[in-house]
């Protein structure tokens, strides 16, 4: 075990009241600074709450900045910021939507009039995806769970997501801010991406990192002899990725494959459908969630295991920014085991003779969808 290792500690949490109160915890407790990063930033109880807490942060001398994508700020988040900015804290919008006026001010581009409008239009499908924390260069929250009462349960007034996220502290941490401050200050992606250090935390913000990201996953797959279990929200495979999988399968290796059985984005199922015989037919095995809605994005292969943002869709592997890490601790990677198999037990499994009606109209549609917005989903 490394040193890092040694001084690093690794938390998974799934459940989000406890995930939301950590979070609001360890921002009372910051000392120096809290950089937030979120693609959905609601202006709803939990994002109040968040709110707050960075409020009072900020009025006791703590730098605060926050960093929201366009497409995922609320229709009332220039509230939201203009509270924050008033508190002395600093907010910006990445990339708003060309239409929405009132964040024109907060984007990061510094440019006006047909200039910005210009940029936004060019860029309207690169996102901002990472849900990320770092308080103090020394804490670090990240995973799937967005700035929303949409991942509590329906009991607490959300939409029942399954969820994961890790909460990591000590020096693995340090490579966190450059990938922040690289979004935030527009930094050369490609100089910041030479200077980034060698950490577990897996970033995608230049060519050469989602080149990098995309040819370890395929190899990892590739030399896996055990087992490749797939927790992912919103599942889109290229051939590559499929390739890669289906030859796992028949090699003997355990590929298992966990999707929602419902979705928050409607269509996704549809897409992901397309591709059900061509994976169950390698002897890959599928499941949908029925306890809610999947929401996570995790992989176990072998003995590496990994929590973050990505989807394995087209979307994460060319156009949104990400962030995933690589789990250091093997109690991590055992917990993750488990969590993904108490998944299953809340799942239904699928089976090439049993695919319905309801799987063949998705698959027509996944279909018609993959033909003509292949390049957005």
């Amino acid at each position: 075990m490394t040193r890092n290792q040694l001084s690093t500690s690794e938390s998974i949490i799934v459940d989000a009241q406890s995930y939301y109160e950590q979070l609001i915890e360890a921002i009372d407790l910051a000392q120096q600074e809290v950089l937030l990063e979120s693609y959905i930033f609601n202006n709803d109880f939990i994002g109040q709450a968040i709110s707050q807490a960075l409020e009072n942060a900020s009025l006791r001398g703590v730098q605060v900045r926050v960093l929201v994508d366009g497409v995922g700020a609320g229709n009332n988040f220039e509230q939201v910021a203009k509270q924050l900015i008033n508190c002395g804290a600093e907010v910006k919008v990445y990339r708003p939507l060309p239409w929405r006026f009132d964040l024109w001010p907060l984007s990061l581009f510094p440019a006006a009039g047909i200039f910005k409008l210009w940029h936004l239009l060019s860029y309207i499908n690169n996102r901002d995806h990472r849900k990320l924390v770092l308080i103090d260069d020394k804490l670090v929250f990240l995973g799937s769970f967005n700035i929303t009462k949409a991942h509590l349960p329906k009991a607490l007034g959300g939409q029942q997501f399954s969820d994961t996220a890790i909460r990591i502290s000590g020096q693995v941490t340090q490579s966190v801010r450059l990938a922040f401050d690289t979004c935030w200050y527009k930094h050369s992606c490609r100089t910041s991406a030479r200077y980034l250090p060698e950490s577990p935390f897996l970033y995608n913000f230049s060519r050469r990192l989602r080149r990098k990201q995309r040819k370890d996953l395929l190899q990892r797959i590739k030399n896996a002899k055990h087992a490749v279990w797939i927790a992912n929200a919103y599942f889109v495979p290229d051939s590559e990725l499929q390739d890669a999988l289906c030859t796992a399968s028949k090699s003997g290796v355990d590929v298992r494959i966990l999707l929602p059985g419902r979705s928050d984005i409607f269509f996704i199922p549809w897409a992901s459908a397309f591709f059900y015989s061509t994976l169950l037919e390698a002897g890959i095995r599928l499941y949908e969630y029925q306890a809610g809605i999947m929401h996570s994005k995790t992989l176990i292969i072998d003995d590496w295991a990994c929590i973050g943002s990505s989807n394995l869709n087209t979307r994460s592997l060319m156009h949104d920014l990400e962030i995933d890490y690589s789990l250091q601790l093997t109690a991590s990677r055992e917990q993750l085991a488990i969590n993904f198999r108490d998944d299953l037990s809340c799942s239904e499994e699928l089976k090439s003779d049993s695919l319905d009606k309801k799987h063949f109209i998705q698959r027509y549609l996944g279909g018609l969808l993959l033909i003509f917005f292949s390049y957005w989903v």
